[in-house]
């Protein structure tokens, strides 16, 4: 086994729902020019022309099979969720912490998680869905009946997308274009982990600009978690692309505090 000694945990950057990895190519660039080794995995939930009739399962599968192996070799890392992500950022830490993991007589885990406008729920039993209302009540999405069997992806409304309200058009509507659709299981599974269980440094950016998840969800959700450190920008739903520079401060700054 080949041991890894460094002073910088690895970044895993995971997306949100309909998102493809690219989406964090600024953050990323800026994380890997001031020494950072950054990782943006590909989410199974998203996808297109067919999506995968699964849950956020296969997402956390997906971060294991790149975090493990890095773990085993002696490396730290920070996780940074996005929106849908951050549900994926949550139960991908469970039993994985440096402190777990050592207990275990293993080496490295998970030293610190940050929340970009995410979904980080307060307390088990919750999901996507749930945090909604429990429907799909957005003008900008075209989804079926909740819990319909057989699911169909959900897919957003191009002209109503909610994601790039700060972006000049001309790069909104690049990103509009490169939206996948999203498997409806992963917005309708609940977690039995949630974040008040993660005991390693959290740190939520709130995006007061936001016409996806109103910072009122955003507020409510970090406000109930004890000890999340909040930070604030005034972004829209997407900070790693209208706000790249304070994004990779604040991840650098979570980084910091491992």
């Amino acid at each position: 086994m080949t041991i890894v000694h460094s002073s910088k945990p690895v970044i895993i950057l995971v997306p949100g729902a309909w998102h493809l990895p690219d989406a964090w190519h600024k953050v990323k660039h800026r994380l890997e020019a001031v020494g950072f080794e950054v990782y943006t995995p590909k989410l199974l939930t998203a996808a297109k022309p067919e999506t995968p009739d699964c849950t956020w399962r296969v997402d956390v599968a997906v971060i294991h099979d790149l975090a493990i192996p890095l773990f085993n070799q002696g490396r730290q890392a920070v996780i940074v969720g996005h929106s849908y992500g951050g549900i994926v950022a949550t139960v991908s830490v469970e039993g994985q912490t440096v402190a777990d993991r050592q207990s275990r007589g293993l080496l490295g885990g998970f030293s610190a998680v940050v929340y970009l406008c995410a979904f980080a729920f307060p307390q088990p039993g919750l999901s996507l869905l749930s945090m909604l209302g429990g429907t799909y009540g957005m003008d900008w999405i075209d989804a079926a009946e909740p819990f319909t069997k057989p699911s169909r992806p959900i897919k957003v409304k191009p002209q109503l997308t909610p994601f790039y309200s700060d972006l000049p058009l001309d790069e909104a509507t690049k990103w509009i274009e490169k939206l996948q659709y999203q498997s409806q299981r992963s917005f309708e599974e609940p977690s039995a982990f949630c974040a008040s269980d993660i005991k390693i440094p959290m740190t939520y950016l709130v995006c007061e600009g936001d016409r996806a998840l109103p910072v009122q969800a955003q507020e409510s959700m970090a406000n109930a978690i004890p000890g999340m450190k909040i930070r604030r920008c005034s972004a829209g739903h997407s900070p790693f692309l209208s706000q790249p520079d304070f994004t990779t401060e604040v991840i650098t700054s979570a980084a910091g505090q491992t």
